[in-house]
């Protein structure tokens, strides 16, 4: 992920408002503004009630004829307003917790929207774990940062400004300028923690994305983990991120602490000169002893809204600090939004127009320097079935990613039915090609919405149809729960052979307008992946095909078959035509063909796993 480290905290301020005026709805705007009068009226409250408490001691410290009604007036009107001002605070909790959740939604929505649009490179080349944790600290700088400017930073204005007022109409301008001094004091104290408390809380925050991405990468690879005995490793590697992460937080609080200090210091200095300025005028009788007794709850007073300022002004750097990794997410540039985001796919039964797919002379490379493929041109008939073979690394995965626009090619175009796909809508374009992959990876949900996904505002008549051509309805009618059975996590509770049937009929609800199969019984066993080739071709019957294989028998019949090798087209032919030519092809199907193809990889699920599934087998 991008560093923004060097970003200075004005311009992290400009992005971090931006985004809460774009993402701030009127409803939510509303609550904010109630919850803003409500501070308002909450810390003028707060900051008169003790010029309240101070005339209920003057009038009792006086003595000749008062009125017998005013001792009851102004004790009514304290206890009231601290009663109103306790009232007034709930209410605001009330609306900002509201709102607060409202723009949390919409925010957290705007930027996994942004991150599903990014292109398959970003995903490739940042952990999952360490996006969501910088999302999640996003969303808690943002919490951080409300809650401080509503609950802390603006009461603690309205109160200074307030008692600033009390106190230079009521006391002498002395009281005035101590107080101003030990505002200014405050002011530097705080600016100066908060500039060095900014820097270590971006060091936190990146101690904590680690430590979380390396959770969350352990986690969705446990089987892995377990299979090669690695738990004390693991753990070993979970420890150190764990270790750099609480030194990065010892740093934090002990810079938190020396600004503390500094902010006691200031208090004490403060209140020691005001005392002594007002029990000598106590002494000469130049002010009462309810002034006494205000100044003193005003000095306690006022150290309340400058320490929740200082820590409002150290928290917000904490919180922006937070929130620059998730900028950096919406900094990244997604591919082009999609056209028509809500359009819903045409019928099952609708056959579309089988598209005409050309590659012309293209080049792509991952790495500089070391291409992937060099000029490769070749044409995709429509309503044909091509195949594309070669040894490992040739390029033929790289086709099927420069195909779906997951990477642009760096020289060359590639044509769909003429039209450069450059120009078209990453998304627009996907919905017109369905794959089945060598891997099927499910959702840890029911049967329906796996088979379904991406799709579930089809009629159900359209997913049962795409069930069938997958020949899943035998399976799904002998689960306990139907559609509703969960299939675990990644879906090890489904054969392989299962799996791929699910990944079928994904395609077939797709209605598309080409197929790909990529190696899509590489890893099944030879009884299996007969039968998967037989739904295969029943699904795409008609529709243009690119098959992707790495066992030849499975596209004998393809009325192309092009050969790959390293980065460039070798051959290309029928099967027939590619044999007599005895070379590259010729040679891999000599290999294969003397293999036993009893001892080809058979997808497994371990006993125990099956033992829990609640799908018979």
């Amino acid at each position: 992920m991008k560093q923004q480290n060097a970003a200075p905290p004005s311009l992290s301020i400009r992005g971090v408002t931006q985004i809460l005026l774009n993402e701030i709805d009127q409803q939510t705007a509303l609550r904010f503004f109630l919850a803003l009068v409500c501070v308002v009226a909450s810390a003028g409250l707060a900051a008169f009630a003790p010029f309240l408490f101070k005339l209920i001691i003057d009038y009792f410290s006086q003595d000749g004829p008062q009125a017998a009604s005013l001792p009851f007036l102004l004790v009514s009107g304290y206890v009231g307003s601290q009663w109103i001002g306790r009232l007034i605070g709930e209410l605001r909790w009330l609306l900002v917790g509201t709102a607060e959740q409202r723009f949390f939604r919409r925010l957290s929505r705007k930027v996994f929207g942004h991150v599903m649009r990014l292109p398959l490179r970003f995903h490739l080349d940042h952990k999952t774990g360490a996006i969501g944790q910088s999302l999640q600290q996003g969303l808690n700088g943002y919490r951080m940062l409300i809650q401080q400017t509503i609950f802390t930073a603006l009461p603690g204005v309205i109160e200074l400004i307030v008692i600033a007022a009390i106190v230079a109409v009521v006391f002498d301008p002395i009281f005035l300028a101590v107080l101003a001094a030990s505002a200014a004091a405050y002011a530097v104290v705080f600016a100066r923690g908060a500039a060095s408390i900014l820097s270590v809380s971006r060091e936190v925050s990146a101690a904590r994305v680690e430590a979380h991405a390396l959770l969350t990468d352990s986690m969705m690879n446990f089987e892995t983990v377990k299979l090669s005995a690695a738990e004390a490793q693991i753990g070993r590697r979970y420890d150190d991120a764990l270790a750099r992460s609480e030194t990065s937080w010892r740093v934090f609080f002990r810079k938190r602490t020396q600004n503390g200090f500094s902010v006691a210091l200031v208090f004490v200095c403060g209140l020691g000169a005001s005392m002594l300025l007002a029990v000598r005028g106590v002494a000469n009788q130049s002010i009462s002893v309810g002034d006494l007794v205000l100044l003193n709850a005003y000095l306690l007073q006022i150290i309340r809204p400058i320490e929740t300022l200082g820590f409002a002004v150290r928290d917000i750097g904490q919180g922006i600090a937070f929130i620059e990794k998730m900028m950096a997410l919406l900094d990244e540039k997604p591919e082009t939004p999609p056209a028509s985001e809500d359009a819903r796919r045409a019928p099952l039964r609708d056959k579309p127009i089988p598209a005409r797919v050309e590659f012309d002379r293209v080049s792509f490379s991952y790495i500089p320097d070391r291409p992937v493929l060099k000029e490769v041109s070749f044409t995709i008939e429509a309503g044909k079935r091509t195949a594309l073979v070669g040894p490992s690394g040739a390029g033929k995965s790289s086709i099927i990613r420069l195909l779906a626009r997951f990477y642009e090619p760096q020289g060359g175009r590639i044509l769909f039915d003429g039209a450069d796909i450059a120009g078209m809508d990453p998304p627009d374009l996907r919905r017109m090609i369905a794959v089945v992959p060598q891997d099927t990876i499910l959702f840890n949900d029911t049967m329906f919405r796996n088979i379904a996904f991406g799709a579930e505002d089809l009629p159900r008549a359209e997913i049962d149809r795409a069930t069938r051509l997958a020949r899943l309805d035998g399976l799904i009618a002998s689960l306990p729960d139907g559609y509703e059975t969960i299939v675990g996590q990644r879906g090890l509770k489904l054969s392989g052979g299962e799996k791929q049937r699910v990944a079928i009929a994904r395609a077939a609800l797709k209605n598309p307008r080409i197929f790909i199969f990529d190696e899509a019984t590489s890893s099944l066993d030879t009884r299996t992946e007969q039968e998967i080739l037989r739904n295969l071709h029943d699904v795409s019957e008609g529709v243009t095909t690119l098959m992707v294989a790495h066992r030849l028998s499975t596209i004998v019949n393809a009325d192309e078959i092009i050969v790959l090798n390293e980065g460039e087209i070798a051959e290309r032919g029928r099967h027939a035509a590619l044999l007599a030519k005895n070379g590259l092809y010729a040679e891999m199907w000599k290999n294969q063909s003397g293999r036993d193809k009893e001892t080809a990889p058979v997808q497994k699920n371990p006993d125990h796993i099956r033992q829990k599934s609640a799908i018979p087998q």
